[in-house]
């Protein structure tokens, strides 16, 4: 009696209730049993989870969920129940086992990811993301080797390209460096590190400024700016997203208090709400709270709420929707058509505004089925009395199809960027100027005047503009000409380094601009008197004859005209850096979609001889970032390699740049492919490379390698 009921205590204690595996304390326990008994055995951990499991209890409730649970349980046993393994179920949709090498090698515990379950009529697919971690010191408590297990199984639990990741060292160190961050989170607060950045939104008819989006930035005073996408996704882990988007939005009410309260002209800013803050059941009030304590008006501040959370928390985010119109907001849904809730939001969601990524239709200038979808969500938005806003909209093009398929508001980089408040106050600041046209005296006066301030001599005036801080000056333009009048100090430093027109090698005075610049500069001219607001435009500026390009970013004021002859100010930045941070961003994006057929994506530097790794699915020992000489690579290893369908000749090509531009010359897709197969430790492998180049931006070519392994 007693033995059955040891039994029992000792079932309870090691079993999941639900799936009849182990549990938690269960799988610690017999896995670290496993280990014992096996000295001489290499073994693996593997964590996994089912993606967006959440949705799966939304949609068909939790019941149904539980049965999907169980039939993974299932699978395990079935898949491990002859082998040398423990597997278990930590908790939620999270599952664990610990298996011999040999047996992970053969992958065929993958297809356990790619759950299908029949629900009446219908099969439904899941898929998981995993975590691998090979056991290296036995010593190690099973915890912490879980623990890494899951580290690696979060990096890619949001990147639906790859399914699984090895444990490394910089998981590790990454996750240092979070919780360094959280760390720093109490004292950025109190310091205000976190600063508020403004993106207008304007009327998509005419471009005026009808309002805001209020975003943030953390200005740290070690780490220098630090990107949303870091410190957001990390502290909706930890919660003190709660803490962060409360400081935001005092911030913004404070502002447009202060603005009030000088008589100045204030206008609506759209503040964000966290998915996680709708598990906050007092969340309206806390935003209605702080709103009316600062005495702004309900009007003045706009929701913007993701479709992410509503896809996460779909009866909470209805409900605060409903609670949010009852106190006079007006609520917009950011990221529309991004998620699998579209319709189901226009269905059940009284929202008022749809925001649409111009990223959901890239292409659409050469896409006409990109073009019917963009025009019926609007048309469709219309209908349903919703307004909508374009968002990362970057080109004229892009505007003038919004305008043209009646579009409301238009927001992105092509209109303004994210500013910090000054620049946004002083935005607001800026009064309505009425085109002027000069009489030929008049205009003759406001020349004078120009060239006196420009000029380098005693006056106030005189020495404010001249030494005024960044790069100034005015140009003037006629039908099919455009020359430079007067510049100050700033200009010379941003495109030369140098402090003044020492040298006279430099001519920049009374110089006419020559195409390309010409065009487009003319273009802008035209755009900023026609609108009568500053445009801006990014030009590649040959600065001498020696082939030295420099990036700026120009903008241009209307200052008035007489005749055929029209006057500009001009403002010019260096951008070189910013550029060179697109360009990296352009291949990392390139690199991430070909993880979809490859293993690995390096960049090919022919002047150094080395090979970056820029993307991994997470298989081998080489990381991003990692580094090798690939150009003796083949010459290292030719003992163990076989070519397949190719001879040891290409190993030439592919070290001779010049022989393997004249190979992506021939070929009708430009690329050149090889083949061979290799043996790593125990495991025979065919490798499949691909290599072919890009153009990031203009005259620019990066050589990029692609890798598929396949185990024999």
């Amino acid at each position: 009696m007693k033995a059955t009921e040891d039994k029992d205590k000792r079932k309870k204690e090691f079993m999941d209730e639900l799936t009849g595996i182990y549990n938690r304390a269960g799988f610690y326990h017999f896995t670290r049993e496993l280990l014992d008994q096996n000295p001489n055995m290499q073994f693996c951990l593997v964590y996994w989870n089912i993606r967006r499991f959440k949705v799966v209890n939304n949609l068909f409730g939790w019941e149904r969920g539980d049965k999907i649970l169980i039939h993974l349980a299932d699978s395990m046993k079935e898949e491990f129940g002859g082998e040398i393994a423990t597997y278990g179920r930590m908790e939620r949709d999270n599952f664990i086992c610990c298996l011999p090498f040999d047996v992970l090698s053969k992958g065929k515990w993958l297809r356990l990811g790619e759950v299908t379950y029949a629900m009446g009529d219908l099969d439904y697919h899941f898929s998981c993301c995993y975590g691998l971690y090979k056991i290296d010191d036995r010593k190690m408590s099973i915890s912490v080797m879980g623990d890494r297990a899951r580290i690696a199984m979060e990096s890619v639990k949001d990147n639906y390209m790859c399914s699984y990741a090895w444990y490394n060292e910089e998981m590790w160190n990454s996750l240092v460096e979070e919780q360094s961050l959280s760390n720093d989170f109490k004292t950025a607060i109190a310091e205000k590190q976190f600063k508020v950045y403004y993106q207008p939104i304007c009327e998509a008819v005419d471009g005026l400024v009808s309002g805001a989006e209020a975003l943030v930035r953390w200005q740290h005073p070690a780490r220098g700016l630090i990107s949303p996408g870091v410190f957001i996704p990390l502290f909706e882990q930890n919660g003190y997203i709660s803490i962060l988007d409360r400081y935001v939005w005092n911030e913004v009410c404070k502002m447009l208090k202060g603005r009030m309260d000088a008589g100045k002209k204030v206008l609506p800013v759209s503040i964000n709400v966290s998915r996680i803050e709708f598990y906050n059941h007092h969340l309206c009030e806390d935003i209605y709270n702080i709103v009316t304590k600062n005495g702004v008006p309900i009007d003045l501040i706009k929701i913007e709420i993701t479709e992410t959370a509503y896809a996460d928390n779909p009866v909470q985010v209805q409900e605060a929707v409903n609670k949010f119109h009852e106190y006079g907001f007006v609520v917009l849904m950011d990221d529309f058509g991004s998620g699998y809730s579209s319709l189901n939001i226009l269905k059940d969601l009284p929202i008022d505004t749809l925001k649409i990524d111009m990223k959901f239709l890239n292409g659409f200038e050469t896409s006409e089925k990109a073009t019917i979808i963009l025009e019926a969500v609007v048309r469709m938005a219309k209908w349903m009395s919703l307004r909508v806003v374009a968002e990362g909209v970057e080109g004229r093009k892009e505007w003038e199809f919004l305008k043209s398929v009646e579009c409301d508001l238009v927001q992105g980089f092509y209109f303004y960027k994210p500013m910090p408040e000054s620049d946004y106050i002083a935005l607001l600041d800026k009064t309505e100027i009425e085109e002027r046209s000069f009489s030929k005296d008049e205009f003759e006066e406001l020349e004078n005047s120009i060239m006196n301030a420009f000029h380098r001599g005693d006056g106030v005036d005189n020495v404010l503009f001249y030494s005024m801080i960044g790069g100034m000056g005015v140009m003037e333009m006629t039908e099919d000409t455009l020359e430079i009048l007067q510049v100050n100090r700033g200009y010379y430093e941003v495109l030369y380094g140098v402090a003044e027109d020492s040298d006279r090698n430099i001519r920049v005075l009374n110089k006419k601009i020559v195409e390309p610049e010409k065009s487009i500069l003319m273009e802008q001219c035209k755009l900023a008197r026609e609108k009568d607001c500053v445009q801006q435009v990014q030009l590649h500026h040959l600065l001498d004859e020696k082939g030295n390009y420099k990036w700026l970013n120009v903008k241009l004021r209307f200052l008035g005209s007489c005749g055929k002859r029209s006057m500009y100010s001009f403002v010019i930045d260096d951008i070189d850096e910013m550029k060179k941070l697109e360009k990296e961003r352009y291949l990392f994006d390139y690199s991430a979609a070909l993880l979809k057929v490859f293993d690995k994506v390096y960049r090919l530097d022919y002047e150094t001889g080395m090979a970056e790794v820029l993307h991994t699915s997470g298989s081998g020992y080489m990381q991003v970032g990692d580094k090798y000489a690939f150009l003796s690579f083949f010459h290292k290893y030719e003992d163990s390699i076989r070519w397949v369908d190719c001879s040891k000749e290409v190993v030439g090509i592919i070290e001779n740049k010049t022989l393997l531009d004249a190979e992506l010359e021939k070929s009708a897709n430009g690329s050149y492919s090889i083949s061979y197969q290799c043996t790593i430790g125990e495991i025979e492998e065919r490798i499949n490379v691909l290599f072919f180049k890009v153009e990031p931006r203009a005259n620019e070519v990066t050589y990029l390698c692609c890798i598929k392994a396949n185990v024999l």
